[in-house]
């Protein structure tokens, strides 16, 4: 049998506790999901085959440049947009220290959108970085989907002339200048001569 004091309890009204939001420390798999439904790099190989039907040398080189800048440009746009509506314990941390000190924006968050946008059209789990501080980010691609599909698809001859560059550089390019940050690219290594891709990142 209750006692007094317990059916008094029990009568007594209290506030329901809510546990907070757990803290997720990766990527949103949503996010990866919708970057890669839009920029597959398969959608954008044959676009490319069938934008150079016929042309010349001369002229699918244009194209190929024109093409692949645009799709680096308009990836990490989305990827800037998504990043933010996205955001994981470890970016947001990141960005509160920033906003305090003024620093780490270069190199550490254009390293995350450079990270969430090859993680989202490639086909390997960690993009290795090879150098991270004040005044330089480099990081290298071992493994290219978008290479590997030009072959595949168009030839290896149009993979050699590493058409796929110009999607990557655009891809920095639109960060740094995103995230207002002055900056330079080298490509270091190419993937068609040295069986990887390495980019090099200094800022200004």
């Amino acid at each position: 049998m209750a006692t007094k004091s317990e059916e008094e309890a029990k009568k007594t009204p209290y506030d329901l506790f809510i546990a907070p939001r757990p803290y997720s420390f990766n990527l949103s798999q949503e996010m990866l999901g919708l970057l890669r439904e839009e920029f597959d790099p398969p959608i954008l190989v044959d676009r490319f085959a069938e934008a150079i039907a016929g042309q010349d040398v001369a002229e699918v080189k244009t194209t190929a440049e024109k093409m692949f800048r645009e799709y680096g440009e308009h990836l990490m746009r989305k990827t800037m947009q998504l990043g933010e509506e996205y955001p994981d314990r470890t970016y947001e941390v990141l960005r509160e220290a920033a906003d305090q000190t003024g620093e780490m924006i270069f190199p550490l968050v254009l390293q995350r959108f450079i990270e969430i946008a090859y993680l989202s059209t490639q086909q390997f789990r960690l993009l290795p970085i090879l150098e991270n501080w004040a005044e330089r980010l480099v990081y290298l691609v071992k493994d290219c989907y978008v290479f590997n599909s030009i072959k595949d698809r168009i030839g290896s001859e149009t993979a050699e002339w590493m058409p796929c560059r110009h999607a990557c550089l655009a891809l920095c390019r639109t960060g740094w200048q995103g995230l207002d940050l002055d900056a330079t690219i080298d490509l270091e290594a190419e993937m068609a001569k040295d069986g990887y891709c390495q980019f090099a990142i200094n800022r200004i």
